[in-house]
């Protein structure tokens, strides 16, 4: 009997049409999403590379200008701030670029990239980086998002699957089928099942297909990143089956259609806006993020006082560390100008520290909250797991942060001492010069975890389904 019903369920499902609408419909709004996606990813690169010739061009001509003037074909500037040799000009005017390069699924979900710059170019001196890496965006774009694959998947997906299943039973019901129908031996709860069952197998290949094929149309290798577009299909797959499981559930009461309809968009409003925006706000109200103009405010208030003791700041600093001193005083230093600037940066930074601190102990406190909560939500599993396999989550972008700080002070510390010692830069010496290599070893992958919770979710709807079937049984549904 479930096999005939299976079987007709197909033919009914052909004949008006459905599959070939779900098909074009899905793989339409999925070539599209990927495109956008690929745009930002592009334009992304763009940039970065752009940076990057520009350091090779900038390597270059310091290179030939260095030679230049250490084979005397060229005669040094007079003023030694204009010496190509100059440590100074290099550590300022060709500094590294430290970028975070996008990953082959960075298309799949925009996430916090339309907030955070990719790229940053530490210099001898400014603390500014220290601050963050935000960068100015169209604020009509952040309020209603990027229409990227993540955005199709955690909130059109679902309107897919409730268009497709919200009728099942009722619709028969109201033609006077479901009276036949269960006039034979069947169980109510398997016979819808497995119609819904067909449906989830149908929609799951349109999406796998849709998906693969929009992904391969923009040049993302499926054998090369198999590992990870198969952990995406596990999650979307994992995050169909629950809305299915909740339009099986609706169903199961026996209502109108039209009944049916507001019942499953209520659920989708609650699941997919709802607690994701409470938990936002939620986590804004308690733990409030310093002001960054006043960070900013006390930053220069810090350097002010600075460069007003500077000569004095830059004594203690020779007394605390000896090993910098000048070892002939009859030599005039020619980077005495930002000598003292090294002395006073230490002095600023203590200073600004516990401001800091404090702001991003607020921010890490909002996201820890946000991942301890987001299993309240199976949509916020879903754009959890979607912004780590793209690369572009809460957590990529702080790492990211974490590792200019870091270069920034290696790229200090390779001119530091040999200003302080008076040197200048040799041709052969370009070529040494620190590198950054961007890495996200160290950033936590919730996938296993978000995967976890959107089977508990799963598991909780079908016990809750057959909880509501041994209550509202065949006779009673076809009375309600």
């Amino acid at each position: 009997m479930l096999n005939h019903n299976i079987k007709y369920e197909w033919i009914t499902l052909v004949r008006e049409k459905w599959i070939v609408i779900l098909l074009l419909l899905f793989f339409s709004i999925t070539l599209f999403a990927v495109r956008n996606g690929n745009e930002k990813v592009e334009d992304r690169n763009l940039s970065i590379t752009k940076e990057q010739e520009k350091v090779v061009k900038l390597d270059a001509e310091f290179t030939a200008d260095i030679d230049s003037v250490t084979r005397k074909l060229k005669s040094p500037p007079k003023k030694s701030w204009l010496d190509p040799r100059s440590l100074s000009n290099i550590a300022w005017d060709a500094p590294r670029v430290v970028a975070m390069e996008a990953v082959p699924l960075a298309l799949v979900s925009t996430g916090q990239s339309d907030l955070f710059t990719h790229y940053a170019k530490p210099k001898i001196y400014g603390e500014a980086y220290t601050l963050g890496f935000s960068e100015l965006s169209n604020p009509v774009q952040l309020l209603f998002g990027s229409f990227d694959l993540a955005f199709v998947c955690i909130y059109l997906l679902p309107l897919l699957v409730l268009a497709f299943s919200y009728n099942i039973l009722s619709a028969d019901k109201e033609s006077g089928v479901l009276k036949l129908t269960f006039s034979q031996p069947v169980s109510v709860y398997q016979w819808l099942l497995s119609k819904l069952a067909l449906r989830y197998v149908i929609l799951s290949s349109i999406v796998m297909i849709s998906v693969v094929a929009a992904l391969l149309f923009y040049g993302v290798s499926v054998a090369d990143n198999f590992s990870a577009i198969a952990k995406l299909f596990a999650l979307v797959l994992s995050y169909m089956l629950f809305w299915f499981l909740v339009a099986f559930v609706v169903n199961l009461f026996g209502k109108s259609s039209g009944n049916n309809a507001v019942t499953l968009v209520s659920v989708w409003v609650v699941m997919v806006l709802l607690i994701p925006s409470v938990i936002s706000q939620l986590s804004n109200t308690l733990y409030p993020v310093p002001s960054r103009i006043n960070m900013i405010h006390q930053y220069r208030v810090a350097e002010a006082e600075a460069d007003k003791n500077a000569n004095e700041i830059l004594k203690t600093y020779y007394r605390d560390h000896p090993e910098l001193a000048p070892k002939d005083t009859t030599k005039e230093n020619q980077y005495a100008w930002i000598l003292s600037y090294f002395a006073s940066s230490e002095l600023v930074n203590n200073s600004v520290k516990p401001i800091l601190d404090k702001y991003d102990k607020a921010l890490a406190k909002q996201q820890t909250w946000v991942d301890n909560l987001r299993f309240l939500s199976p949509a916020i599993l879903l754009q959890n797991s979607l912004n780590d396999l793209a690369g572009t989550s809460t957590a990529h972008y702080a790492d990211f942060r974490n590792q200019v700080i870091v270069f920034a002070d290696v790229w200090k510390g390779y001119f530091k001492p040999r200003m302080f010692a008076n040197e200048v830069m040799k041709a052969e010496e370009m070529k040494e010069l620190p590198k950054h290599t961007y890495n996200t070893e160290s950033v936590k992958n919730h996938f296993a975890s978000d995967l976890a919770g959107m089977i508990f979710f799963v598991l909780i709807i079908l016990a809750g389904s057959w909880t509501i079937y041994r209550r509202y049984t065949a006779t009673g549904i076809l009375n309600a």
